[in-house]
């Protein structure tokens, strides 16, 4: 399929901003169980393993703060985030986890970006391909004068609309495609046996905007007890402001936990024929499985702006209604 081959390819161009030979800090992971950030996530672990950089450190927002319930818009470093100032002051970069929670709707994650921006002025700082988008009208003329006062910041965006934000705000930044597109051609991924029916996948969260019933999966039925005693468990060590947690590899647990969760949504998907879903990693991992993709808008146009930019090309990706137009 060499659509999605070619999408693999140009995250290459990510090096020309970011060289392999200077060494980074990698912050923002995911800790928690949407299977399309961790799907973010291993293919950013897969593209820096390919391009062989040096990566210093992992860690996730709650190494460095403290955040208030879901509910809440807070966020306060820790003092372990001097941990990570003795990183930078060796002359690292830091690369921020890419996805789609740049802007409002998820507010915690861009406080921490905004913070991390801030704290370090005279480091680059490299975001990895994001979707951007505010529902606040005076929220973007804020994060605009944060993200323009740093001189060496650049972030790289998953749609023009999101390019237009970053012009507007003289913020450097370019087009690239969803770093789980790094994963394209992996074994872990190949389908084998016979394929059928549809498996409809339609959101359970806030940028839903279509009923979801019984009858239909979501992430959240991949995670049983033991996963939700897991993933807290898990949280809970990073949040944990002592010495000792050191001494145990955070990020080694959690990519072990990461990984057999996407394994088990690759196993969910592997004997369908087609996936008809509202999110945008339902769409990007049945394209990955080369499996027929009919999606649905969420609640503000994401992929519809991704798929007319990256997608357009397969006659195996599109609404119900061009897919119908094309057969």
């Amino acid at each position: 399929m060499s659509l999605m081959h070619s999408l693999k390819q140009r995250l290459g161009g990510i090096t020309a901003v970011l060289p392999p030979s200077r060494p980074i800090v990698y912050l923002d992971y995911p800790v928690h169980n949407n299977v399309g950030d961790l799907l973010i996530h291993q293919g950013a672990d897969v593209f820096l393993e390919d391009y062989k950089y040096a990566v210093l450190g992992r860690f996730s927002m709650h190494d460095f703060t403290r955040r208030g319930r879901d509910d809440e818009a807070s966020l306060v470093l820790k003092p372990s985030v001097r941990d990570l100032d003795a990183l930078v002051r060796g002359g690292c970069a830091i690369v921020l986890h890419g996805g789609g929670n740049f802007g409002d709707i998820w507010p915690q994650f861009q406080m921490f970006r905004e913070l991390i921006i801030s704290r370090y002025p005279g480091t680059p700082i490299v975001v990895l391909p994001q979707t951007i988008h505010f529902d606040n009208a005076v929220q973007p003329e804020r994060s605009a004068r944060i993200l323009s006062a740093h001189r060496q910041l650049h972030i790289f965006v998953r749609d023009r609309e999101s390019l237009t934000f970053l012009r507007e705000a003289g913020v450097g930044g370019e087009l690239m495609p969803d770093m789980a597109h790094q994963l394209w051609g992996r074994p872990e991924l190949a389908v084998a046996g016979p394929e059928s029916g549809t498996l409809v996948v339609r959101r359970r969260d806030r940028e839903s905007r279509n009923a979801a019933d019984a009858t239909q999966f979501d992430w959240d039925e991949l995670n049983g007890g033991i996963s939700r005693v897991t993933l807290r468990a898990l949280r809970k060590w990073q949040t944990i402001d002592n010495p000792l947690r050191h001494w145990v590899p955070n990020y080694a647990l959690w990519r072990l936990y990461r990984d057999g969760l996407v394994a088990r949504a690759v196993a969910r998907f592997r004997p369908y024929a087609v996936i008809d879903t509202d999110r945008l990693h339902g769409m990007i991992l049945a394209a990955l499985m080369n499996k027929q993709v009919r999606y649905r808008e969420g609640s503000y146009g994401k992929l519809q702006r991704y798929a007319g930019l990256w997608l357009d090309g397969s006659d195996r990706i599109g609404t119900e209604r061009t897919l119908s137009a094309a057969e």
